[in-house]
């Protein structure tokens, strides 16, 4: 009997698409382990905080929702680095009489400052209202920012708007010129992803570490001066940052307006006593300590007003002082002169002498001139309503 014939089996063959799908099958399980491992190290070492945008994106947010009902707004973590941290109720109860102050570090550093303004408002006699003061001075934050800042702030039923805000026109726009804001939806997709995360973090702990300050100094551009980190900006940057300053206090104002919120704004002290001027006019800037040390004060004061208004700056000028009074009269706005309250307290009448703490910074006797000249106009405010 012959024996059969054994026939052999062609071998099986897989589609495309289970092809490709066996073919990335390791490099997925694999992609996947690594994210695994990386989220579990951010439970032992959480990430960075990372603010997308800086806050020059519109639509970059202070407060988030917190709490145990979500009935809070808490600073959102990757905002502490540039605001206090705080929460509020919202929505605003019925017995609380809410201010928001806004502007740069000099509000930010008012925060103890600002809540004994507050403790005196509502421990006023026959007062039935709580005084509540949410403080979003942001650290460099200039008029750009705190336009697009404003809108989220409104929606938080404000009583009344403070601003204090002038010293960081300059320094906001160097910032600005470093963020790409169109990169902003790549980048937190790419960083939706904890093994990104990772890296992202221990490049940037490495880059501190391994930083030699002095090679930075030496390699810096030629346009900044490395004893400052001032930019020198030419005579049309100063006008178009004046005039870009002047449109965002106008865009500010209008919003509040629109929402029927009251707004009391204030001129800002600057150091005239010890300005910070430009490297180029060092020989400006010793004429003027000259003229102090020989008790000239009132003409050291001029020189220094009119030095410090036609240069580069990270300190307000007669401009600044000149474009809030301008818009405070278009609006019919109460206004706090709070340079000129500085002046009148300091020895001399010079700003900055006992005052500032630095160049634009005042010190907390400082902090308590201004903020008691805007408590006298809150009251008027909240008596009447506007």
């Amino acid at each position: 009997m012959r024996q059969k014939e054994s026939v052999s089996k062609p071998p099986k063959q897989f589609s495309l698409g289970k092809t490709v799908i066996y073919s990335l099958l390791p490099a997925l399980v694999l992609f996947g382990a690594i994210e695994g491992c990386a989220r579990l190290l951010e439970i032992w070492r959480p990430p960075l905080a990372m603010d997308y945008g800086w806050g020059f994106n519109e639509g970059s947010r202070v407060f988030e929702p917190g709490g145990m009902l979500r009935n809070k707004m808490v600073t959102r973590p990757e905002k502490v680095i540039s605001f206090p941290k705080q929460s509020f109720d919202m929505p605003k109860p019925a017995d609380v009489y809410r201010m928001i102050i806004i502007g740069g570090s000099n509000v930010n550093y008012m925060q103890h400052n600002l809540y004994k303004m507050a403790s005196r408002l509502s421990h006023t006699s026959g007062e039935q209202r709580r005084f509540e003061i949410i403080n979003c001075g942001g650290c460099a934050y200039g008029s750009t920012r705190l336009r697009n800042l404003v809108p989220e702030l409104l929606a938080y039923d404000p009583d009344v708007m403070l601003i204090y805000s002038g010293h960081n026109e300059f320094e906001e726009q160097i910032h600005k010129a470093l963020v790409d804001v169109q990169a902003i939806p790549a980048q937190k997709a790419a960083y939706s992803l904890a093994m990104l995360r990772l890296l992202r973090d221990g490049l940037a702990s490495l880059q501190l570490t391994c930083l030699d300050v002095q090679q930075l100094r030496e390699t810096v551009p030629p346009e900044i001066d490395a004893s400052t980190g001032m930019y020198a900006f030419s005579m049309e940057e100063i006008e178009a940052h004046m005039n870009l300053y002047r449109e965002n206090l106008v865009a500010i104002l209008s919003l509040c307006r629109e929402r029927k919120v009251p707004v009391i704004i204030s001129t800002v002290a600057s150091n005239f006593w010890k300005p910070q001027l430009h490297h180029s006019l060092s020989g400006t800037a010793q004429k003027i300590q000259t003229l102090y040390d020989e008790g000239k004060y009132e003409e050291g004061m001029t020189l220094a007003r009119e030095t410090l208004a036609r240069s580069p700056r990270h300190q307000a000028s007669d401009t600044e002082n000149g474009i809030i009074r301008e818009v405070a009269q278009q609006f019919s706005l109460p206004l706090i002169e709070g340079e000129k309250l500085i002046m009148e307290a300091e020895p001399h009448g010079v700003p900055g002498e006992t005052l500032l703490g630095d160049h634009c910074h005042l010190t907390d006797t400082g902090r308590e001139i201004v903020l008691r000249a805007f408590e006298k106009e809150i009251r008027r405010v909240a008596a009447t309503g506007g």
